[in-house]
Parts: C-alpha cells; structure tokens; sequence
C-alpha cells in the first residue's frame, strides 16, 4: 500500500509537470513572430503588439527590455524546446508507470485469490522475471509444484477456468485455448482470464 501511494504521488506530480508543458506551442509562436515583426520593436520596449499569422489576431509579446528582439525571439524558441523536450520525456515515463502500476495491481489482485504455496511461488517467479525482487541463494528455480487455474464446471456441463495470475493468465490464453473458446476478461482492469 504505500509503494502504492508513492507511486500514485509520482504519477501525479509528472502530470502535473505535463500540464506546464501546454505553454510550448505559445512560446514558439512568439519566437517566430520576433523573428518576423522585431525589427518594429523600439529599443529598451517591454512587449511588442503583433499580427499573429496563425489565428489573425492581434497577441501582445512580454519582452526582456535588456535584449534585442532577435535575442527574445532565442529565449523563447530555448524555452519552447525546453518544453517540448519535457514534454516528450514526461509522455514516455507518464505511459510506462502507468503500464507498471496496472501490472503491479494484476499481482495484488493475483495475491488476494492465490489458495497455496505453489500459487505465492509463481507470483514470486513473476516479480523475480520483472525486477521487482532478487533470486536468493545460487539455485536458479526451486522446484515447486505447478499452480494450476481454478477450474469450474457450469450447470450445462462447460468447462471454465480461471487464471490466478499473470503467467496463468498467459497460459490460459496462449497455449491452453483454441480458437472454439469463449474468452473473458475485465476491459482495463487487472483480473483473471476465464
């Protein structure tokens, strides 16, 4: 729980920093409106009334009045591929952490409906594979028992079975169905495949 919340903290705080970098496109507009109308700009001037060619309005510029126009059209253009550098970057970490706390919500989800050793030990496996804990001791795998899915038949005499985790999941999914199989599965939530 609070790897949880430390994460969600994260996630937050680069949304957060997403947001700021809405101003980008503005900042780059103003340099390239410098770069057309400056020479209109008197010397010492603290902002500059301009044509902005984009929407055909008239967009008033702040100016550093210790630089030349040419200077804060540079300013802002540094500040714009500042943004968007940030901005890229942020998008890349925004989609990987969220990828990672679904992935980490299907293990909790896997932790509550493990019944035995074997089931812990495959989730074990599984934040091994990923990263999330180190192998102990100089054996590779221990030799444990399979954990196998839940199985279930209905009143109409069908077989269901019921992932526990995510490599069950995967088997279930991949190797143990054919193409006559109905598949069940939560849209965008951690959960077992049926």
């Amino acid at each position: 729980e609070p790897y949880r919340r430390q994460r969600q903290m994260c996630i937050r705080d680069r949304l957060k920093q997403l947001k700021d970098t809405e101003k980008r496109e503005k900042y780059k507009i103003y340099g390239e409106l410098l770069n057309t109308y400056g020479y209109t700009a008197p010397e010492g001037a603290k902002s500059l009334e301009a044509l902005n060619y984009y929407t055909n309005e008239m967009i008033t510029i702040p100016l550093d009045a210790d630089l030349s126009a040419l200077e804060n059209a540079k300013k802002y253009f540094d500040r714009y591929g500042k943004l968007k550098r940030t901005y890229e970057a942020l998008s890349t970490l925004t989609k990987e952490t969220f990828a990672e706390l679904s992935h980490l919500e299907s293990v909790s989800n896997a932790l509550e409906i493990a019944r035995d050793e074997n089931d812990l030990a495959m989730i074990k496996e599984e934040l091994i594979e990923c990263g999330y804990m180190k192998r102990h001791g100089r054996n590779q795998k221990k030799r444990q028992g399979k954990s196998k899915p839940l199985h279930y038949i209905s009143s109409d005499g069908f077989h269901m079975y019921v992932g526990k985790n995510n490599f069950q999941n995967d088997e279930l999914s991949f190797k143990f169905a054919n193409g006559k199989d109905m598949w069940f599965h939560a849209k965008k939530m951690a959960g077992s495949h049926v």
